[in-house]
């Protein structure tokens, strides 16, 4: 396996790191489905414990991974992380036979604030993932502004072009309500679009993998 981390934009420390592995030989396969890692963190930060834990478990099930460290207040407001976004999807997207991926199964795994931007990339962004898992989303009004004003609600941009979603989230949070992974999956089912979904009884805010 090699590492590397491109910076996207210096003055904004925006950065994507690539965890790539190795194909053909012994693994039968030339190309890897990939998994863009979106951390959470209210968008003031990138969370550590939702960033490179999450890379090791999709490159442990055989994924080429990648984590976008977005644009975080205070050196800016969305819709720059949208456009971190798009950039580092367009990256992947350009360098896939470098990198040995397929261009038809590059998803995104968002967190918290992460799942909220996972799930604008899932419902608004020009460069639209294969799949999105959405963990613990920021989805509605209340708390979307109170991260930042201006920034969408992905379940009012819910198409029958949005792609499929997987969503996890805990009863207790007392952090992101459950109600705004509940609605997304009511806007998702109203539109017909695939999803799955897992709400745990007991779990709080931020259990990354659960693992401990």
């Amino acid at each position: 396996m090699k590492a590397e981390k491109i910076i996207l934009n210096k003055e904004r420390d925006v950065s994507l790191t690539a965890y790539l592995q190795d194909v053909e030989g012994e693994f039968g396969f030339a190309k890897r489905p990939a998994m863009l890692v979106i951390p959470g963190g209210g968008y003031a930060m990138c969370s550590d414990r939702e960033a490179d834990p999450v890379a090791a478990a999709y490159l442990k099930a055989g994924y080429q991974t990648f984590i976008l460290r977005y644009t975080c207040t205070p050196k800016g407001k969305w819709p720059l992380p949208m456009e971190d976004y798009e950039q580092a999807m367009a990256l992947i997207e350009a360098r896939a036979d470098e990198w040995h991926l397929d261009k038809t199964k590059i998803a995104v795994v968002g967190f918290s604030a992460g799942g909220h931007l996972a799930a604008c990339a899932a419902t608004v962004a020009e460069h639209k993932p294969a799949a999105a898992v959405l963990i613990y989303p920021a989805i509605l009004k209340d708390i979307c502004d109170m991260c930042q004003p201006g920034m969408p609600y992905p379940n009012e941009h819910v198409t029958a072009e949005t792609c499929p979603c997987f969503l996890a989230a805990a009863r207790d949070d007392r952090t992101v309500n459950i109600k705004n992974a509940l609605l997304m999956e009511l806007a998702l089912a109203e539109k017909g679009v695939a999803f799955e979904s897992h709400i745990y009884s007991y779990g709080g805010h931020g259990f990354s993998t659960g693992e401990d």
